[in-house]
């Protein structure tokens, strides 16, 4: 008799199977229900996954829920393979009852997509209300730092900023992108949140050194355990905190941790290794004055020139696994996301040949049945498709965005209106990507439907 995982796997590949049987023009075409799912999903958490408990109504969208009463989890369920008790949206031992927008940008970025394509303005006022919520109400009243990324969120129950470990601790978890909104819907609070990474953040700003782990309750960050990651992501941030407010302090925190990352991208040999990485670099140089943005733009210019060499050496599908994602490890899907990011951003055709051939790469993949697969790999997977399909025209590409879109559909959905966090979980929890992968769908649906409406870049996990 066949244990869980062989029925999982027999199921999966027969689901495959069937879906590569069928011929090209059937196989390309996106069933409608691809926007429906989405929607679904969308609706589900407006009208069942937002904050409605406690004195404070926040109406923020809770980032776990009880797949089927559709309400907070009364208990903490196992994580999903790879996910560490510290990251999820809740207190050690608890139950999850966070609210973590770090965790559901991808999702907010959804709704304001799905306002975009179906001309509902309530998609949009819910994200713009998680937002403006978000920054008037839960700064530090010490640091300005925000209770998200990766160890805090917001309870939702007890109406308090939590943390998943013993201290609270501000670090991000993704670039944040939607800095733009921000500004317009919470003006001072965002500037004082960037003030605050600055001033609470930043341990020694003379030499930029600083700890990725600020205490969120009051100021303490160390010097000497900064990651060069979290680097670009403050240089992110102040970037769009001056375009906005024009004050130069946040050109002189960009300066002091360029400045850094200079120094410490050559090593004692000679030699140079990649550090910030050229996305948020780039994006700075489009925002900031002279000198500051052509010494941001020759950073990322020599980032470009170690990443495309290291990728002559040893292509992406070389160095990560296809499907199995973890702390600190995605896979080889999620590293052509950057190097579409890089592509989108300044055309070098290594970066486009990285994404390309990894597209070629799973035209034949499917999970290992021992793999505890997240929807972030499927999105990842399913974007770098259709990358390619856009760049060549080649139906291969396509044909097989749909086929990971419909295997997407069927194993995380299910007969749900949201999608579980993994293979072997049955709850939802945004930590593994479900926003990520609804945002792929709505790619799939466009690109098949014709629509002009732009879709984001699935590419800010990183």
């Amino acid at each position: 008799m066949l244990n869980c995982h062989r029925l999982l796997q027999k199921m999966f590949f027969s689901f495959f199977l069937t879906a590569s049987t069928a011929n090209a023009a059937t196989a390309a075409e996106t069933p409608s229900s691809f926007l429906d799912v989405v929607r679904h999903y969308a609706d589900t958490m407006i009208e069942r996954g937002r904050d409605s408990y406690g004195p404070k109504k926040s109406g923020l969208l809770l980032s776990a829920l009880d797949r089927m009463t559709l309400g907070p989890l009364s208990v903490r369920p196992a994580p999903p393979g790879g996910i560490r008790r510290e990251d999820r949206p809740g207190r050690p031992w608890a139950a999850l009852t966070g609210a973590n927008p770090q965790l559901d940008q991808n999702l907010l970025r959804v709704l304001y997509t799905l306002s975009d394509i179906t001309g509902d303005p309530r998609y949009r006022k819910v994200a713009d209300e998680e937002l403006a919520w978000f920054l008037n109400n839960t700064l530090s009243p010490t640091t300005d730092l925000l209770p998200w990324g990766e160890h805090m969120s917001w309870d939702v129950m007890l109406d308090e900023p939590i943390s998943g470990t013993s201290v609270a601790v501000h670090e991000f978890a993704r670039p944040w992108v939607l800095w733009d909104r921000c500004f317009m819907l919470a003006p001072e609070a965002s500037r004082r949140f960037a003030l605050g990474l600055w001033e609470h953040q930043i341990a020694n700003h003379k030499t930029g050194g600083f700890d990725r782990h600020a205490p969120y309750f009051k100021h303490g960050p160390l010097d000497g355990k900064d990651f060069p990651r979290h680097g670009g992501f403050y240089i992110g941030t102040w970037c769009y905190a001056y375009k906005s407010t024009k004050d130069e302090s946040f050109l002189r925190a960009i300066e002091v941790i360029l400045r850094r990352f200079e120094r410490k991208r050559v090593q004692k040999d000679g030699s140079m290794v990649t550090t910030l990485g050229p996305l948020d670099c780039h994006i700075a140089a489009t925002m900031v004055p002279e000198p500051l943005a052509s010494r941001l733009r020759a950073f990322a210019d020599k980032e470009d020139e170690l990443v495309l060499a290291e990728l002559q050496r040893k292509p992406i599908a070389a160095r990560r696994p296809m499907w199995e994602a973890s702390y600190g490890s995605g896979t080889v899907a999620s590293y052509a996301m950057f190097c579409l990011a890089r592509h989108e951003q300044n055309g070098k055709e290594g970066y486009r040949d990285a994404v390309i051939a990894t597209a070629d790469a799973y035209l034949n993949s499917v999970p290992e049945e021992d793999v505890d697969v997240w929807p972030m790999a499927f999105a990842h997977a399913i974007s770098t498709e259709l990358a390619a399909y856009r760049w060549t025209k080649r139906r291969a590409y396509l044909e097989q965005a749909c086929k990971l879109g419909r295997m997407a559909v069927h194993m995380f959905w299910q007969d749900k209106p949201l999608p579980r966090a993994s293979f072997k979980t049955g709850h939802y929890e945004t930590i593994t990507g479900a926003d990520s992968l609804a945002l792929a769908l709505l790619e799939v649906h466009a690109i098949t439907h014709g629509l002009t409406v732009t879709i984001p870049s699935n590419t800010i996990d990183r």
